[in-house]
């Protein structure tokens, strides 16, 4: 008999390529794997399990049956060119692909007839292994497909993020949802009454400060006035921007020279940006001469970088009407020019260095040195130890959020509580900490056209920021609210993809129980997987690592 695979004849490679495309089209309806923690490469799933299916199908299965497995269930080409002729048109379509995105669709008792049949010289079932699994799609649909899924990566933040993808939701279903709610809720209050005052509200009724726009600052050589360095000073597409106001008063030689700052409401009144090309620009009328970029450097080097406050981004609650006359009422977004009231700077800074004390043999604060391997500029302007890509109250916060955490398990260690779905609950916890160091880091920065934050891995590097946002992560709804929320939500539609216990949907078994086989996940190098039998797996699927990325 020919061993002869269907992957080695032939691929939909037209189909899978608009589906792929397809999957992430909608960035607020994106597959669970995407958005549960970050990631370099999220693989589309459709054509992951298309890379697994065909890797084990014979070269002579049926290939109608082998896209309906796949959750193709009509013509995506024709779809997307229906797509484009009513662009072109202007006629709108309904409706062109007719069936749901492929990636929601899970193997029904048809796709399963089909693959027992074409895959019963593998018995109980064949093994699928991913050597470099990273986020998890290629043993997420091999799970899916109903295999036995062996997974493993090199870096131990993708073996988390495995195990948070196949096999907690397989193995607990929704429950360890409700595990992780009960538990985040008790670890968001205790933070919340550690960090409140960190960060003071306005004494306004309906109006939330839920952002923070920082400026880096240098001062001038010339004049000794403090810089604050942005390449413009724009805050929102409509024209609401930053005009820059120095304090000059005091003369040109007094170190008490510094920018305060207005919000205009239109492009022409912005000032101009204060950095480009690495060299700064004096804003002070009586100077305004170049800082050097060598000058600039210099300073950050010797720990004279600081930073300045530029505004505030707030949400505010406004009542309108609607065109039946009913009275509504919905958060507008709005700037404000900072307050001193802002700045708590000599508090944040006096609580870090009490905290340290205690959290520095704990290893809660990332102190180590900034490796040589990230050839990035951020070396250049003063980044000596990760801890430097955090501002004071970010690193207060963070090490807070850890802090909290280390004691809630360890209580329950204490009082025999940890059983194996509550350390899945953690994990999961540990996901939504680690989702909002990625949210609030001075790599962070604000984005005016679509006035929202960006993430620090916009990029695949630590590339220095001249200004940079900062999220206020107490407030309801938001901040922490959010990266629970988001957890949650990941749990809940990743449980919904995968077969559950006692749903009949074993492929191999005839139903899936709790002792059937669970997948195995390890974090190993790719070329030292000596825990595997010779012989013990049928199809290697994988996508090569970046390595030096």
């Amino acid at each position: 008999m020919s061993d002869r695979r269907l992957i080695e004849d032939w691929l939909p490679m037209a189909a899978l390529s608009e589906e792929s495309t397809r999957e992430r089209r909608s960035m607020t309806a994106l597959p669970p794997t995407y958005y549960l923690h970050v990631w370099w490469a999220r693989r589309p799933l459709v054509a992951s399990r298309a890379a697994v299916l065909a890797s084990l199908l014979p070269a002579d299965a049926d290939r109608q049956s082998f896209l309906h497995a796949l959750g193709i269930h009509g013509d995506p080409v024709a779809a997307r060119r229906a797509i484009d002729e009513a662009q072109r048109t202007g006629e709108r379509v309904a409706n062109p692909y007719s069936y749901r995105r492929a990636f929601t669709h899970s193997p029904d008792e048809a796709d399963r007839r089909y693959l027992r049949r074409e895959l019963e010289r593998f018995g109980a079932g064949p093994v699928v292994l991913d050597p470099t699994a990273g986020g998890g799609s290629i043993p997420f649909e091999a799970l899916r497909s109903g295999f036995n899924c062996l997974a493993n990566d090199l870096n131990p933040v993708a073996a988390l993020i495995l195990r948070a993808t196949v096999e907690w939701p397989l193995r607990f279903g929704e429950s360890v949802r409700r595990e992780f709610e009960d538990l985040a809720a008790g670890w968001r209050q205790r933070v919340q009454d550690r960090l409140d005052d960190l960060f003071p509200q306005p004494d306004v009724p309906d109006r939330v400060d839920v952002t923070y726009l920082w400026a880096r600052t240098v001062r001038c050589p010339h004049c000794e006035a403090v810089v604050p360095l942005s390449p413009n000073w724009k805050l929102a597409a409509d024209g609401t921007g930053v005009q820059l106001q120095p304090k000059v008063a005091e003369g040109s030689e007094s170190r008490e020279r510094h920018c305060r700052f207005e919000i205009v409401e239109s492009a022409n009144e912005h000032s101009e940006g204060t950095v480009a090309g690495g060299k700064g620009r004096c804003p002070f009328p009586d100077c305004g001469r170049v800082i050097g970029g060598d000058e600039i450097k210099e300073q950050a080097q010797a720990g004279k970088m600081g930073d300045q406050l530029f505004a505030v981004v707030f949400k505010e609650k406004v009542e309108y009407r609607t065109k039946n006359g009913h009275l509504r009422h919905k958060w507008v977004r709005r700037f404000r020019a900072p307050r001193p009231s802002d700045d708590n700077r000599a508090e944040i800074r006096a609580r870090l260095a009490e905290k340290m004390e205690d959290w520095a043999p704990l290893d809660i604060v990332p102190s180590e040195a900034y490796d040589d391997m990230f050839c990035d500029r951020s070396k250049n302007y003063g980044v000596r130890h990760w801890c430097d890509l955090f501002s004071l109250r970010q690193l207060l916060c963070h090490g807070t959020s850890v802090e909290v955490f280390r004691e809630l398990l360890e209580a329950d260690r204490d009082a025999g509580d940890l059983t194996e779905i509550r350390r899945a609950a953690y994990g999961y916890l540990s996901v939504s900490l680690s989702k909002m160091t990625d949210w609030n880091s001075r790599q962070c920065t604000w984005h005016p056209n679509r006035e929202v934050m960006g993430h620090t891995f916009q990029r695949h590097d630590f590339s220095f920021k001249w200004s940079y946002a900062e999220m206020a992560p107490l407030v309801t709804g938001l901040g922490y609210d959010w990266a629970i929320r988001q957890t949650a939500k990941c749990i809940g539609e990743l449980t919904a993809l995968v077969p559950q216990p006692d749903d009949g949907n074993g492929l191999f078994s005839g139903e899936l129980t709790e002792a059937s086989p669970l997948p195995q996940i390890t974090c190993a190098s790719a070329d030292r997987l000596d825990h595997l039998d010779d012989a013990s797996v049928d199809a290697v699927v994988m996508d090569p690592p970046y390595y030096d990325n």
